[in-house]
């Protein structure tokens, strides 16, 4: 348990595992999850925090049952509250790099399908070369619109992301991947033996897509509005697998990457291209502070993804 002390009146100061613990809980929305997170039983985190509204003088969390949120002052509190942490990072980082070590968690968020980039092969060579960095590994379930999320308010310190565009608000993203995004029709559709189509050729099709916020989805929505175009989705699924089973009962078409039907998987599927590109990129917050621990793992990212402007302009150039 961390014991730093951070005066906040004539007699009152909370402990830097108290602020710790609230934003755990206040990311989490949970103090079970929080007690998971932080490796201590839940009644020491909720007693931490009852002690931390008391020094305040203010509640934190409105609870409701089992569900909580949090009240003004909490929310006023959160950002505060992680630049607290992060200065406290920032200084255990300058007494490592003295040391000559690097230790540290970094929460990584990362996408159900990452194409080529290889993220167990992240964590093993982290592991091996620098033993003091903890990677907390969370998959998406919403999709890249919840991870940008994530890493702008500090729920996560980096997300693999699927965005169409070379830029985000508030975030640095650092390219890894790009292949070309191909309409899957069945073997009997009437576009089968076609080799390539526009988006105008196309667009009243029933399409199986992903869920709005999905970074395939956005790539796709945005060319299509881009284009002045509409289409429909009839079904929305949350695995590739799903899709190309739907696909092959002749269910509709789906916009997938390349590689999403290999190994298999595109059997009684035809692979058509079309203009668009999927990229996977590493998300990062452009306003808070790297911590040593961050840059090791984006550096690792980018040793695996040092051809990634050259894949783009292939698939531009074809």
């Amino acid at each position: 348990m961390t014991l730093i002390s951070i005066v906040i009146g004539d007699n009152e100061s909370m402990q830097l595992f108290q602020i710790e613990y609230f934003v755990a809980v206040a990311e989490a929305l949970s103090f079970t999850q929080a007690a998971r997170r932080v490796n201590i039983v839940q009644s020491a985190v909720s007693a931490a925090i009852r002690q931390l509204e008391h020094e305040l003088g203010s509640e934190l969390f409105i609870r409701q049952g089992r569900s909580i949120r949090l009240t003004p002052a909490g929310e006023a509190m959160l950002p505060r509250a992680r630049t607290i942490l992060a200065d406290v990072q920032a200084a255990r980082d300058a007494v490592d790099a003295v040391r000559g070590t690097v230790r540290g968690t970094v929460a990584l968020g990362t996408l159900a399908y990452a194409g080529s980039v290889d993220v167990l092969q992240i964590l093993g060579t982290v592991r091996r070369d620098y033993p003091g960095i903890v990677i907390k590994l969370r998959q998406t379930v919403q999709g890249t619109r919840t991870s940008l999320a994530d890493v702008r308010s500090g729920a996560l310190d980096l997300a693999l992301v699927s965005v169409p565009e070379e830029a985000a608000p508030d975030v640095e993203l650092y390219p890894l991947h790009a292949e070309a995004i191909v309409l899957a029709c069945p073997d009997s559709h009437h576009l089968a033996g076609r080799k390539r189509v526009s988006l105008a050729e196309i667009a009243d099709e029933p399409f199986i897509d992903f869920p709005e916020g999905w970074g395939n989805r956005t790539t796709v929505d945005a060319a299509f509005a881009t284009s002045g175009l509409h289409r429909t989705v009839h079904t929305e699924v949350v695995s590739f697998t799903m899709a190309t089973d739907l696909i092959r009962e002749g269910l509709g078409v789906a916009f997938l990457p390349e590689s999403a039907l290999q190994h298999g998987q595109g059997a009684g599927i035809r692979a058509i291209h079309t203009p668009l590109v999927w990229r996977i990129q590493l998300a990062h917050s452009a306003v808070r502070q790297v911590t040593a621990a961050d840059r090791v793992v984006i550096g690792e990212f980018r040793n695996l993804a040092a051809d990634a402007s050259l894949q783009v302009q292939q698939l531009h150039s074809e």
